[in-house]
Protein backbone atom coordinates (compact mmCIF):
# COMPACT_ATOMS: atom_id res chain seq x y z
CA UNK A 1 0.00 0.00 0.00
CA UNK A 2 1.38 3.40 -1.00
CA UNK A 3 1.99 5.99 1.69
CA UNK A 4 -0.79 8.63 1.80
CA UNK A 5 -0.22 12.36 1.73
CA UNK A 6 -0.50 13.75 5.26
CA UNK A 7 -2.68 16.81 4.56
CA UNK A 8 -5.62 15.13 2.82
CA UNK A 9 -5.32 12.08 5.07
CA UNK A 10 -5.42 14.15 8.26
CA UNK A 11 -8.40 16.24 7.06
CA UNK A 12 -10.28 13.03 6.40
CA UNK A 13 -9.48 11.70 9.89
CA UNK A 14 -10.62 14.91 11.62
CA UNK A 15 -13.88 14.92 9.67
CA UNK A 16 -14.50 11.24 10.39
CA UNK A 17 -15.09 11.74 14.12
CA UNK A 18 -13.48 8.37 14.85
CA UNK A 19 -10.80 9.76 17.16
CA UNK A 20 -11.83 11.14 20.59
CA UNK A 21 -10.40 14.62 21.13
CA UNK A 22 -9.44 15.16 17.49
CA UNK A 23 -11.67 17.94 16.14
CA UNK A 24 -11.79 21.35 14.46
CA UNK A 25 -11.63 24.31 16.86
CA UNK A 26 -12.94 27.04 14.51
CA UNK A 27 -15.68 27.27 11.85
CA UNK A 28 -13.14 27.92 9.09
CA UNK A 29 -11.54 24.54 9.81
CA UNK A 30 -8.07 26.04 9.87
CA UNK A 31 -7.23 24.98 13.44
CA UNK A 32 -7.71 21.63 15.14
CA UNK A 33 -7.14 20.02 18.53
CA UNK A 34 -5.19 16.80 19.13
CA UNK A 35 -5.24 14.92 22.48
CA UNK A 36 -1.73 15.09 23.94
CA UNK A 37 -1.61 13.07 27.14
CA UNK A 38 1.49 11.52 28.66
CA UNK A 39 1.10 7.74 28.66
CA UNK A 40 1.96 7.36 32.36
CA UNK A 41 -0.72 9.68 33.65
CA UNK A 42 -3.20 7.87 35.86
CA UNK A 43 -6.07 8.67 33.49
CA UNK A 44 -4.30 7.64 30.28
CA UNK A 45 -5.94 5.13 27.95
CA UNK A 46 -5.46 3.56 24.53
CA UNK A 47 -7.83 6.10 22.95
CA UNK A 48 -5.31 8.87 23.64
CA UNK A 49 -2.90 7.55 20.99
CA UNK A 50 -5.29 6.39 18.26
CA UNK A 51 -4.42 9.14 15.78
CA UNK A 52 -0.68 8.64 16.30
CA UNK A 53 -1.01 4.91 15.82
CA UNK A 54 -3.14 5.39 12.70
CA UNK A 55 -0.48 7.59 11.10
CA UNK A 56 2.18 5.03 12.05
CA UNK A 57 0.21 2.29 10.34
CA UNK A 58 -0.33 4.12 7.06
CA UNK A 59 2.96 6.02 6.84
CA UNK A 60 5.42 3.30 7.73
CA UNK A 61 7.19 5.60 10.23
CA UNK A 62 6.20 3.47 13.17
CA UNK A 63 5.21 -0.11 13.73
CA UNK A 64 1.60 -0.80 14.61
CA UNK A 65 2.81 -2.71 17.67
CA UNK A 66 5.70 -0.40 18.49
CA UNK A 67 6.38 2.36 20.98
CA UNK A 68 3.58 4.98 21.34
CA UNK A 69 6.17 7.66 22.12
CA UNK A 70 7.71 7.01 18.68
CA UNK A 71 4.29 7.24 17.03
CA UNK A 72 3.66 10.59 18.69
CA UNK A 73 7.08 11.95 17.82
CA UNK A 74 6.79 10.91 14.18
CA UNK A 75 3.31 12.40 13.94
CA UNK A 76 4.59 15.70 15.30
CA UNK A 77 7.57 15.56 12.92
CA UNK A 78 5.23 15.05 9.98
CA UNK A 79 3.12 18.05 11.01
CA UNK A 80 6.16 20.27 11.32
CA UNK A 81 7.58 19.11 8.00
CA UNK A 82 4.36 20.09 6.23
CA UNK A 83 4.17 23.52 7.82
CA UNK A 84 1.64 22.97 10.62
CA UNK A 85 2.11 25.47 13.45
CA UNK A 86 1.38 24.93 17.15
CA UNK A 87 -1.20 27.50 18.26
CA UNK A 88 -1.43 26.44 21.91
CA UNK A 89 0.24 23.80 24.01
CA UNK A 90 -1.97 22.47 26.80
CA UNK A 91 -0.36 19.10 27.32
CA UNK A 92 -0.15 19.67 31.09
CA UNK A 93 -3.81 20.58 31.48
CA UNK A 94 -5.16 18.36 34.25
CA UNK A 95 -8.63 17.99 32.73
CA UNK A 96 -7.99 18.08 28.98
CA UNK A 97 -4.35 17.73 27.89
CA UNK A 98 -4.14 18.67 24.21
CA UNK A 99 -2.43 20.78 21.56
CA UNK A 100 -4.01 23.02 18.95
CA UNK A 101 -2.39 23.23 15.49
CA UNK A 102 -2.99 25.63 12.61
CA UNK A 103 -3.41 24.26 9.11
CA UNK A 104 -0.60 25.36 6.76
CA UNK A 105 -1.35 28.02 4.16
CA UNK A 106 0.44 25.86 1.63
CA UNK A 107 2.39 22.61 1.96
CA UNK A 108 6.03 22.90 2.91
CA UNK A 109 8.51 21.61 0.37
CA UNK A 110 11.72 19.73 0.61
CA UNK A 111 10.94 18.20 3.98
CA UNK A 112 10.29 14.74 5.24
CA UNK A 113 8.64 13.37 8.31
CA UNK A 114 11.65 11.88 10.01
CA UNK A 115 13.26 13.49 13.05
CA UNK A 116 16.13 15.60 11.78
CA UNK A 117 18.75 17.90 13.25
CA UNK A 118 16.32 20.82 13.63
CA UNK A 119 14.29 18.74 16.04
CA UNK A 120 17.11 18.84 18.53
CA UNK A 121 16.49 22.55 19.06
CA UNK A 122 12.78 22.06 19.68
CA UNK A 123 11.85 21.59 23.37
CA UNK A 124 8.89 19.46 22.32
CA UNK A 125 11.27 16.89 20.90
CA UNK A 126 12.11 15.71 24.42
CA UNK A 127 8.65 15.57 25.90
CA UNK A 128 7.92 11.98 24.89
CA UNK A 129 11.32 10.57 25.83
CA UNK A 130 9.33 9.80 28.88
CA UNK A 131 9.64 8.98 32.53
CA UNK A 132 7.02 7.96 35.05
CA UNK A 133 5.57 11.30 36.09
CA UNK A 134 2.84 12.58 38.31
CA UNK A 135 -0.12 14.47 36.94
CA UNK A 136 0.66 18.08 36.07
CA UNK A 137 4.39 17.49 36.42
CA UNK A 138 6.51 18.91 33.63
CA UNK A 139 8.39 16.26 31.72
CA UNK A 140 12.10 16.81 32.31
CA UNK A 141 14.62 17.40 29.54
CA UNK A 142 16.39 14.36 28.20
CA UNK A 143 19.31 16.32 26.81
CA UNK A 144 22.80 15.69 28.21
CA UNK A 145 21.61 13.37 30.97
CA UNK A 146 22.92 9.97 29.94
CA UNK A 147 26.37 10.85 28.63
CA UNK A 148 25.24 9.43 25.29
CA UNK A 149 26.24 10.78 21.89
CA UNK A 150 23.61 12.83 20.08
CA UNK A 151 23.25 10.26 17.34
CA UNK A 152 22.00 7.80 19.96
CA UNK A 153 19.73 10.20 21.84
CA UNK A 154 18.04 11.57 18.74
CA UNK A 155 17.18 8.32 17.00
CA UNK A 156 13.66 8.64 15.61
CA UNK A 157 13.09 5.01 16.58
CA UNK A 158 15.46 4.20 19.48
CA UNK A 159 16.27 0.57 18.82
CA UNK A 160 19.60 -0.21 20.46
CA UNK A 161 21.58 -3.29 19.56
CA UNK A 162 24.21 -4.90 21.77
CA UNK A 163 27.14 -2.95 20.34
CA UNK A 164 25.45 0.42 20.78
CA UNK A 165 24.56 -0.43 24.37
CA UNK A 166 28.16 -1.35 25.07
CA UNK A 167 29.30 2.04 23.74
CA UNK A 168 26.72 3.86 25.81
CA UNK A 169 27.64 1.99 28.97
CA UNK A 170 31.32 2.82 28.76
CA UNK A 171 30.67 6.05 30.61
CA UNK A 172 28.39 4.53 33.22
CA UNK A 173 31.11 3.17 35.53
CA UNK A 174 29.89 -0.41 35.46
CA UNK A 175 32.54 -3.02 36.04
CA UNK A 176 34.80 -4.73 38.54
CA UNK A 177 37.56 -2.12 38.53
CA UNK A 178 39.20 -1.42 41.87
CA UNK A 179 40.23 2.20 41.45
CA UNK A 180 39.57 4.32 44.54
CA UNK A 181 39.12 1.22 46.69
CA UNK A 182 42.29 1.45 48.72
CA UNK A 183 40.26 1.56 51.90
CA UNK A 184 39.18 4.14 54.40
CA UNK A 185 41.57 6.80 55.59
CA UNK A 186 40.19 8.07 58.91
CA UNK A 187 40.35 11.70 59.95
CA UNK A 188 43.41 12.68 62.05
CA UNK A 189 41.47 12.55 65.31
CA UNK A 190 40.44 8.97 64.58
CA UNK A 191 43.93 7.87 63.60
CA UNK A 192 44.92 8.18 67.27
CA UNK A 193 42.54 5.36 68.19
CA UNK A 194 44.20 2.00 68.74
CA UNK A 195 41.23 -0.30 68.12
CA UNK A 196 40.58 -1.98 64.82
CA UNK A 197 37.08 -3.30 64.41
CA UNK A 198 35.43 -5.41 61.76
CA UNK A 199 32.39 -5.24 59.53
CA UNK A 200 31.80 -8.77 58.43
CA UNK A 201 35.31 -10.09 57.71
CA UNK A 202 36.91 -6.73 56.97
CA UNK A 203 38.92 -4.60 59.42
CA UNK A 204 37.77 -1.02 59.79
CA UNK A 205 39.86 1.65 61.52
CA UNK A 206 37.89 3.64 64.06
CA UNK A 207 36.19 3.38 67.41
CA UNK A 208 35.36 0.13 69.17
CA UNK A 209 32.20 -1.46 67.84
CA UNK A 210 30.63 -4.84 67.15
CA UNK A 211 30.17 -6.75 63.88
CA UNK A 212 26.67 -6.95 62.48
CA UNK A 213 24.99 -10.22 63.41
CA UNK A 214 21.64 -11.64 62.43
CA UNK A 215 20.39 -11.93 66.00
CA UNK A 216 18.33 -8.90 66.89
CA UNK A 217 18.69 -7.42 63.43
CA UNK A 218 15.03 -6.57 63.11
CA UNK A 219 14.00 -3.19 64.47
CA UNK A 220 12.62 -3.18 67.99
CA UNK A 221 10.40 -0.79 69.84
CA UNK A 222 12.39 1.82 71.69
CA UNK A 223 13.83 3.80 68.80
CA UNK A 224 13.16 7.53 69.17
CA UNK A 225 9.75 8.69 68.09
CA UNK A 226 9.05 12.12 66.69
CA UNK A 227 8.58 14.28 69.80
CA UNK A 228 6.07 17.04 70.25
CA UNK A 229 7.12 20.52 69.23
CA UNK A 230 9.63 22.04 71.66
CA UNK A 231 8.24 23.71 74.72
CA UNK A 232 7.39 27.33 74.19
CA UNK A 233 10.35 29.34 75.34
CA UNK A 234 12.90 27.00 73.78
CA UNK A 235 13.09 29.30 70.79
CA UNK A 236 14.66 32.72 70.78
CA UNK A 237 17.71 32.25 72.97
CA UNK A 238 16.14 30.99 76.20
CA UNK A 239 17.81 27.85 77.60
CA UNK A 240 14.86 25.67 78.43
CA UNK A 241 15.73 22.78 80.71
CA UNK A 242 12.71 20.76 79.67
CA UNK A 243 13.69 20.93 76.02
CA UNK A 244 17.30 19.97 76.75
CA UNK A 245 16.11 17.03 78.84
CA UNK A 246 13.80 15.92 76.03
CA UNK A 247 16.58 16.24 73.45
CA UNK A 248 19.04 14.23 75.55
CA UNK A 249 16.42 11.55 76.22
CA UNK A 250 15.77 11.23 72.49
CA UNK A 251 19.47 11.14 71.65
CA UNK A 252 20.11 8.41 74.23
CA UNK A 253 17.41 6.28 72.60
CA UNK A 254 19.50 6.22 69.41
CA UNK A 255 22.14 4.12 71.21
CA UNK A 256 22.17 0.67 72.71
CA UNK A 257 25.43 0.53 74.58
CA UNK A 258 28.09 1.17 71.96
CA UNK A 259 25.70 0.56 69.04
CA UNK A 260 23.91 3.20 67.01
CA UNK A 261 20.23 2.44 66.38
CA UNK A 262 18.18 3.69 63.48
CA UNK A 263 15.73 2.71 60.81
CA UNK A 264 16.05 3.58 57.13
CA UNK A 265 13.58 5.43 54.93
CA UNK A 266 14.43 4.58 51.34
CA UNK A 267 13.46 6.61 48.27
CA UNK A 268 14.45 5.38 44.79
CA UNK A 269 14.54 7.75 41.81
CA UNK A 270 14.90 7.02 38.10
CA UNK A 271 16.12 10.23 36.44
CA UNK A 272 14.81 12.35 39.29
CA UNK A 273 11.35 10.76 39.42
CA UNK A 274 10.51 8.84 42.59
CA UNK A 275 9.59 5.25 41.72
CA UNK A 276 9.66 3.66 45.17
CA UNK A 277 9.60 4.63 48.85
CA UNK A 278 9.68 2.32 51.87
CA UNK A 279 10.61 2.35 55.54
CA UNK A 280 13.06 -0.43 56.43
CA UNK A 281 12.78 -1.14 60.15
CA UNK A 282 15.79 -3.46 60.24
CA UNK A 283 18.41 -1.76 62.43
CA UNK A 284 21.21 -3.79 60.81
CA UNK A 285 20.71 -2.12 57.46
CA UNK A 286 19.69 -2.80 53.89
CA UNK A 287 21.14 -4.33 50.75
CA UNK A 288 19.93 -2.99 47.42
CA UNK A 289 19.49 -5.72 44.82
CA UNK A 290 17.50 -6.32 41.67
CA UNK A 291 15.10 -9.15 42.39
CA UNK A 292 11.76 -8.63 40.60
CA UNK A 293 10.37 -11.57 42.58
CA UNK A 294 10.73 -9.61 45.83
CA UNK A 295 7.54 -7.61 46.27
CA UNK A 296 8.53 -6.65 49.83
CA UNK A 297 11.78 -6.48 51.77
CA UNK A 298 13.00 -9.72 53.34
CA UNK A 299 15.82 -10.35 55.80
CA UNK A 300 18.87 -12.17 54.45
CA UNK A 301 19.66 -14.87 57.06
CA UNK A 302 23.39 -14.73 56.30
CA UNK A 303 24.04 -11.01 56.73
CA UNK A 304 20.99 -9.94 58.74
CA UNK A 305 20.38 -7.13 56.24
CA UNK A 306 17.03 -6.48 54.60
CA UNK A 307 17.00 -7.15 50.85
CA UNK A 308 15.42 -4.25 48.99
CA UNK A 309 14.74 -4.82 45.29
CA UNK A 310 14.99 -1.80 43.00
CA UNK A 311 11.96 -1.44 40.69
CA UNK A 312 11.92 -2.67 37.11
CA UNK A 313 12.21 0.05 34.45
CA UNK A 314 9.80 -1.82 32.19
CA UNK A 315 7.15 0.93 32.31
CA UNK A 316 9.40 3.64 30.86
CA UNK A 317 8.33 5.07 27.54
CA UNK A 318 11.85 5.93 26.48
CA UNK A 319 13.50 2.69 25.47
CA UNK A 320 17.03 4.12 25.55
CA UNK A 321 16.67 5.00 29.21
CA UNK A 322 14.88 1.74 29.96
CA UNK A 323 17.61 -0.36 28.29
CA UNK A 324 20.43 1.41 30.08
CA UNK A 325 18.66 1.26 33.44
CA UNK A 326 17.91 -2.41 32.96
CA UNK A 327 21.54 -3.14 32.09
CA UNK A 328 22.72 -1.45 35.29
CA UNK A 329 20.18 -3.38 37.34
CA UNK A 330 21.13 -6.69 35.74
CA UNK A 331 24.72 -6.18 36.88
CA UNK A 332 23.87 -5.34 40.50
CA UNK A 333 24.51 -8.94 41.50
CA UNK A 334 24.62 -9.19 45.30
CA UNK A 335 23.96 -5.49 45.41
CA UNK A 336 24.95 -2.47 47.48
CA UNK A 337 25.03 -2.71 51.28
CA UNK A 338 24.20 0.23 53.52
CA UNK A 339 24.43 -1.00 57.08
CA UNK A 340 25.23 -0.17 60.69
CA UNK A 341 28.07 -1.72 62.67
CA UNK A 342 28.61 -0.34 66.13
CA UNK A 343 28.32 3.42 65.70
CA UNK A 344 29.32 3.43 62.04
CA UNK A 345 27.07 3.58 59.00
CA UNK A 346 28.99 1.88 56.21
CA UNK A 347 28.67 1.14 52.50
CA UNK A 348 29.94 -1.91 50.62
CA UNK A 349 29.52 -2.78 46.95
CA UNK A 350 28.86 -6.46 46.24
CA UNK A 351 28.07 -6.56 42.50
CA UNK A 352 29.72 -5.31 39.31
CA UNK A 353 27.76 -2.06 39.11
CA UNK A 354 29.76 0.73 40.69
CA UNK A 355 28.11 3.03 43.21
CA UNK A 356 28.93 6.51 44.49
CA UNK A 357 27.63 8.59 47.38
CA UNK A 358 27.43 11.99 49.04
CA UNK A 359 25.66 13.75 51.91
CA UNK A 360 23.73 15.94 49.47
CA UNK A 361 21.86 15.69 46.18
CA UNK A 362 23.06 19.24 45.47
CA UNK A 363 26.75 18.41 45.92
CA UNK A 364 28.80 20.50 43.47
CA UNK A 365 32.24 19.42 44.61
CA UNK A 366 32.78 17.45 41.36
CA UNK A 367 34.73 14.88 43.38
CA UNK A 368 33.09 11.43 42.99
CA UNK A 369 33.11 9.27 46.13
CA UNK A 370 33.04 5.58 45.27
CA UNK A 371 31.68 2.78 47.43
CA UNK A 372 34.45 0.16 47.28
CA UNK A 373 34.02 -3.51 46.51
CA UNK A 374 37.19 -4.66 48.25
CA UNK A 375 36.08 -3.72 51.78
CA UNK A 376 33.36 -1.76 53.57
CA UNK A 377 33.69 2.00 53.65
CA UNK A 378 32.59 4.06 56.68
CA UNK A 379 30.18 6.72 55.49
CA UNK A 380 28.91 8.34 58.68
CA UNK A 381 29.79 7.92 62.36
CA UNK A 382 27.38 8.74 65.13
CA UNK A 383 29.99 10.92 66.80
CA UNK A 384 30.27 12.93 63.55
CA UNK A 385 26.59 13.71 63.93
CA UNK A 386 27.14 14.65 67.59
CA UNK A 387 29.94 16.98 66.51
CA UNK A 388 27.55 18.45 63.97
CA UNK A 389 25.05 19.18 66.76
CA UNK A 390 27.82 20.89 68.74
CA UNK A 391 28.69 23.00 65.70
CA UNK A 392 25.02 23.85 65.27
CA UNK A 393 24.80 25.12 68.87
CA UNK A 394 27.70 27.42 68.04
CA UNK A 395 25.86 28.90 65.06
CA UNK A 396 26.95 26.50 62.31
CA UNK A 397 24.84 24.44 59.92
CA UNK A 398 22.77 21.55 61.20
CA UNK A 399 24.34 18.13 60.47
CA UNK A 400 23.16 15.85 57.66
CA UNK A 401 20.82 12.94 58.32
CA UNK A 402 20.60 11.42 54.81
CA UNK A 403 22.92 9.62 52.42
CA UNK A 404 22.55 9.99 48.66
CA UNK A 405 23.68 7.20 46.35
CA UNK A 406 24.11 7.08 42.58
CA UNK A 407 24.27 3.63 41.00
CA UNK A 408 26.13 3.19 37.73
CA UNK A 409 27.21 6.83 37.36
CA UNK A 410 29.67 9.03 39.20
CA UNK A 411 28.47 11.24 42.04
CA UNK A 412 29.20 14.02 42.77
CA UNK A 413 29.35 14.46 39.03
CA UNK A 414 32.75 15.57 37.61
CA UNK A 415 30.94 17.73 35.03
CA UNK A 416 28.49 19.10 37.60
CA UNK A 417 25.49 17.34 36.10
CA UNK A 418 22.60 17.40 38.52
CA UNK A 419 21.31 14.58 40.70
CA UNK A 420 18.00 14.36 38.83
CA UNK A 421 19.81 13.70 35.55
CA UNK A 422 21.13 10.36 36.82
CA UNK A 423 19.61 7.03 35.79
CA UNK A 424 19.36 5.44 39.26
CA UNK A 425 19.65 7.35 42.52
CA UNK A 426 18.71 6.38 46.06
CA UNK A 427 18.19 8.52 49.15
CA UNK A 428 18.64 6.79 52.51
CA UNK A 429 17.28 8.74 55.49
CA UNK A 430 18.64 7.70 58.89
CA UNK A 431 15.40 8.22 60.77
CA UNK A 432 16.90 8.57 64.27
CA UNK A 433 19.21 11.35 63.09
CA UNK A 434 16.35 12.99 61.18
CA UNK A 435 14.30 13.21 64.39
CA UNK A 436 17.19 14.69 66.34
CA UNK A 437 18.01 17.17 63.61
CA UNK A 438 14.37 18.30 63.37
CA UNK A 439 14.26 18.77 67.14
CA UNK A 440 17.44 20.84 67.09
CA UNK A 441 16.26 23.02 64.21
CA UNK A 442 12.83 23.60 65.73
CA UNK A 443 14.26 24.33 69.15
CA UNK A 444 16.92 26.66 67.83
CA UNK A 445 20.68 26.55 68.35
CA UNK A 446 20.57 28.78 71.40
CA UNK A 447 18.23 26.38 73.18
CA UNK A 448 20.92 23.67 73.02
CA UNK A 449 23.66 25.73 74.67
CA UNK A 450 23.08 24.46 78.20
CA UNK A 451 26.09 23.25 80.17
CA UNK A 452 24.36 19.91 80.81
CA UNK A 453 23.88 19.23 77.12
CA UNK A 454 27.41 20.28 76.16
CA UNK A 455 28.90 17.94 78.77
CA UNK A 456 26.70 15.09 77.55
CA UNK A 457 27.70 15.71 73.93
CA UNK A 458 31.38 15.74 74.88
CA UNK A 459 30.93 12.37 76.63
CA UNK A 460 29.27 10.92 73.53
CA UNK A 461 32.14 12.17 71.41
CA UNK A 462 34.62 10.22 73.57
CA UNK A 463 32.82 6.88 73.27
Amino acid sequence: MSRPLLIPWLREQINSGRYPGLHWTNPEQTEFSVPWKHALRQDSSDTDILIFKAWAEVSGNGRAHGDPSVWKRNFRSALRAKGFVTVSDNKNDSANPHKVFRWPDKPASGANSSAGPKEKDDPDFFEDLGLPIQDNQDIPDFEDCLYLPDEIIFLAEPTLDHDILQDCLRGLNIGPGTEDTAGFEPPPEQQQLQHQVVIGEHPLPGQQQHPVTFEGADGEAGLPEQPAHPTEGAVGGVCDGQFVEQFLHTMNKTRDGANFKTQFRISVYYRGVKVSEKLVENEAGVRFVYRPDLAETVVDPNSGLSLFSLPSPGGMLDQTQANLTQRILDMLGSGLEVGVSGQVVYGHRQGETKAFWSFSKFDQSRQPKEIPKVEPKPLYMFKDFVQGIKNFTAGGDSPPHSLFFCIGEKWPDPDNRSWDRKLITVEVVLTSLEILKNMAVEGGASSLQSVELQISLDEMMEM
